[in-house]
C-alpha cells in the first residue's frame, strides 16, 4: 500500500465552538488519506484530542485495506459522528446514512481501549450489501464478516482484550453470528483461501444462497460447520462416578 497522504483543509473548514458553560469543545473537521476524505464530527466535544486521534487513525488502519482487499469503489468519502444521545455501542446506517459510522462516546469512556469497534463499522462501509435480514443478506452473515475483518484489519484488538473465540460453546452454531460466525470464517478461509472474498461478492451483488459454500468448499454448510465445531466445542463435564450399594 502506498503512504498515507495526510492533509488538513483549510481552517475555514474547521468548526470550534464552546458550550454556554466553556467546557465543552465541538470539535468538526476534514481530512483526506490516500484518496479518501473523512468528516469528523464531534458536536459537543464529548472525546478527547488524544482519542480522536486514534479513531482516525484506526479508521484509516483499517478501512484502507478493507477497501482495497474486497470493494475498491466502497465510498471514498465517509463520517463519523460521535452522538452523545445514542446508547448504543456503534453503528452505520443505510441509504444517505450508508457511509456514515455514528459512535456513543460513552462507550468509550467505559471502553477506552475499544478502538477497534471502528475497524468492525469500517468494513459495514466496505461491504455495501443492499438491504440487511432478509435471505440473500442474512445479518448472521454480514456481522460475521465484520468481526472476521476486525481481526485481520484491527489496530490493537488485543488491548481490548477482543479476540475471536477458540472454542465453540453449547448452543453456538455457524449462524450465531459476530465473534462466533467471525472465527468460522477465519478457520474456513484459511482451509479454503477466498471464500471470504467469494461471500461478500455474493452478498454485495444480490445473488447469495448457501451454494456458495458448497461452491468453494466442497462441503455443505452444516457439514462444514460440524468439521469445524467437533474438535472446539466445550466438553460437557464427566459425570460423577457411580458408586457401589454398601452391603
Amino acid at each position: 500500500m502506498s503512504r498515507m497522504r495526510y492533509r488538513l483543509l483549510p481552517l475555514a473548514l474547521v468548526a470550534l465552538s464552546f458550550c454556554s458553560f466553556g467546557q465543552t469543545q465541538a470539535f468538526d473537521t476534514q481530512l483526506t488519506r490516500d484518496g479518501v476524505t473523512l468528516n469528523y464530527q464531534d458536536a459537543h466535544g464529548a472525546l478527547a484530542a488524544s482519542q480522536r486521534k486514534r479513531v482516525i487513525d484506526t479508521f484509516y488502519f483499517a478501512y484502507l485495506r478493507e477497501r482495497a482487499d474486497f470493494h475498491r469503489a466502497a465510498p471514498s468519502m465517509v463520517r463519523i459522528v460521535i452522538d452523545p444521545a445514542y446508547t448504543g455501542i456503534a453503528f452505520v446506517g443505510d441509504k444517505d446514512q450508508a457511509a456514515t459510522i455514528t459512535i456513543n462516546p460513552g462507550w468509550l469512556a467505559q471502553h477506552p481501549n475499544d478502538i477497534d469497534l471502528v475497524s468492525h463499522e469500517a468494513m459495514h462501509i466496505v461491504q455495501g450489501y443492499p438491504g440487511y435480514g432478509d435471505a440473500r443478506v442474512p445479518g448472521w452473515l454480514v456481522e460475521g464478516i465484520a468481526d472476521y475483518a476486525r481481526d485481520r484489519y484491527g489496530m490493537d484488538n488485543a488491548a481490548a482484550g477482543w479476540a475471536l473465540p477458540e472454542k465453540v460453546g453449547k448452543g453456538q452454531n455457524f449462524d450465531s453470528g459476530y465473534r462466533v460466525t467471525g472465527a468460522f470464517l477465519k478457520w474456513a478461509e484459511a482451509a479454503h483461501p477466498g471464500l471470504v472474498q467469494a461471500l461478500d461478492n455474493a452478498l454485495r451483488d444480490g445473488r447469495y444462497t448457501v451454494a456458495v459454500w458448497q461452491k468453494h468448499t466442497g462441503k455443505a454448510l452444516p457439514a462444514l460447520w460440524a468439521e469445524y465445531a467437533r474438535p472446539r466445542s466445550e466438553a460437557p463435564p464427566p459425570a460423577p462416578a457411580r458408586r457401589g450399594k454398601r452391603h
